[in-house]
């Protein structure tokens, strides 16, 4: 027949029981995960804290335009002349000092998608 010798029923036997003590461990690891708290620690510091730098000045070039200053240091030119109440864009003068608004200090950066185990 099927099983013919001790090793065939002793093989039967261990894997019997092994297969009901991994059911019952498997059950018992599950109520006690059921009771336990998981405790995630952050990354993300608990409080920031902000600086104010001095304000950025600029003294205007001969053959300087507000257009070419503002692309030059990446600005907005419609802020750049409401900071230093310009009116008209075409009136800046060499020798003319330009207060540039200060850096904000932020940089961008994508999330990290990588998870502890």
């Amino acid at each position: 027949m099927f099983l013919r010798g001790r090793l065939q029923w002793s093989l039967l036997i261990v894997s019997l029981v092994s297969g009901i003590l991994a059911v019952v461990t498997s059950r018992s690891s599950d109520s006690e995960s059921a009771s336990e708290t998981t405790v995630v620690e952050s990354t993300i510091p608990v409080s920031t804290t902000t600086s104010s730098a001095a304000p950025v000045m600029y003294t205007v070039q001969m053959g300087d335009s507000l257009f070419q200053i503002a692309k030059t240091y990446n600005l907005n030119m419609k802020e750049l002349m409401d900071l230093n109440g310009i009116t008209d864009p075409d009136k800046v003068y060499a020798g003319q000092v330009l207060q540039l608004p200060a850096a904000t200090g932020f940089v961008g950066f994508a999330s990290s998608t990588t998870m502890e185990p």
